[in-house]
């Protein structure tokens, strides 16, 4: 008898545990971030000039930029590599948010040669002439990926069109963005090769580079404020570099409704949703936190000054507070199961068939 006891017992514990309500933590409001806004006022005529090439009307596009600008050096190269800097940040922000300019799509393997013109500038300080070099224009080009044509870029336009997220929020359209995008075939890159927007979409095989345009593209085209992230992700066992994305969202933080930016894996963390810095996921038989798992590094080329803003410390959480079954849905289905197994061993014990 004391050891039926003991079972029922025991079951009961089990479904207490399963009922007892989990403790929240805050999360963290930011204001609205861009990778564009970071730029200095050259970087800035470079962004304006590369994000206009959104159309391929040949293999390779020239470019010739003013740095109206002026920033003095000492020595011509100290110029040159201040421009190389500027040039390979504003591409690198370029790509990084607008996913319709192929004419970046291979940067991140295929960095452009930067030609720099300079003059010198003669300063007079305290009487004495001293001479210094500025950057006058910066010129180098960029090149589609093989194969990509005009047509191709209708092609894509028309697989975006047809992709029409469900739901009345944004955050619903977020979630059928990601249930679009995480049944994409996974395609391992070839030497010198990255994929893009329109794998992702036309051919349906990407790596996560690929996955991460889409998604910053399918929230385009429905206002919702996205950007691509770029770094190391623990899943991506199959890739050496990854790229995931944030999102810009109206939601409910501890009873107050906010906006705030959270993270969005859809090639490897996508069970994960709409999630926080400490949203936990397992790989490997380990557990994680969304931050921990997904480590940044924007220098997809080379170096530059980005930094991101803050995200949500928790997984994404409607207006107006999660509903009755968002928050203890899982909860009453074990709950259900342990009182059916109650009952089961109640019966047992009853009828003597323990």
């Amino acid at each position: 008898m004391v050891r039926k006891f003991g079972v029922l017992l025991a079951v009961f514990v089990l479904a207490a545990a399963v009922l007892f309500p989990a403790m929240e933590v805050d999360s963290d409001d930011t204001e609205l971030f861009s990778y564009y806004s970071q730029l200095d006022g050259n970087g800035i005529q470079v962004y304006k000039e590369v994000s206009k090439a959104t159309s391929v009307d040949s293999t390779t596009k020239e470019f010739s930029i003013d740095f109206s600008k002026t920033s003095l050096y000492e020595t011509a190269a100290d110029a040159e590599e201040y421009a190389e800097y500027t040039v390979n940040e504003a591409i690198t922000a370029c790509y990084l948010t607008n996913p319709m300019i192929p004419y970046i799509w291979n940067y991140p393997v295929d960095r452009p040669d930067v030609a720099v013109t300079t003059v010198k500038v003669k300063q007079t300080i305290d009487g004495q002439e001293t001479w210094y070099y500025a950057v006058d224009k910066a010129n180098f080009s960029l090149t589609v990926p093989e194969g990509i044509t005009s047509d191709s870029m209708k092609a894509l336009n028309e697989a975006i069109q047809k992709i029409k997220p469900s739901g009345n929020t944004e955050a619903d359209k977020v979630r059928s963005i990601m249930g679009t995008l995480s049944g994409i075939t996974f395609q391992k890159d070839g030497e010198g090769k990255i994929s893009n927007i329109y794998n992702a979409l036309v051919d349906k095989k990407s790596t996560s580079a690929g996955v991460a345009q889409a998604f910053v593209q399918l929230c385009t085209v429905n206002n919702i404020p996205a950007i691509t992230v770029s770094g190391y992700a623990v899943q991506a066992k199959e890739e050496n570099f990854s790229f995931w994305n944030y999102v810009y969202l109206e939601g409910d933080q501890s009873g107050v409704t906010k906006k705030s930016w959270y993270i969005v894996d859809s090639s490897y963390s996508s069970s994960a949703g709409i999630a926080g810095y400490l949203t936990e996921i397992s790989f490997d038989g380990r557990t994680y936190s969304m931050s921990s798992a997904h480590y940044t590094d924007l220098e997809v080329t080379g170096p530059n000054d980005f930094v991101l803003p803050q995200v949500s410390k928790d997984k994404y959480v409607q207006v107006g507070g999660p509903s009755f079954l968002e928050l203890y849905g899982e909860k009453l289905l074990m709950g259900v199961l342990g009182l059916i197994v109650i009952l089961g061993l109640v019966y047992a014990i009853r009828t003597g068939n323990i």
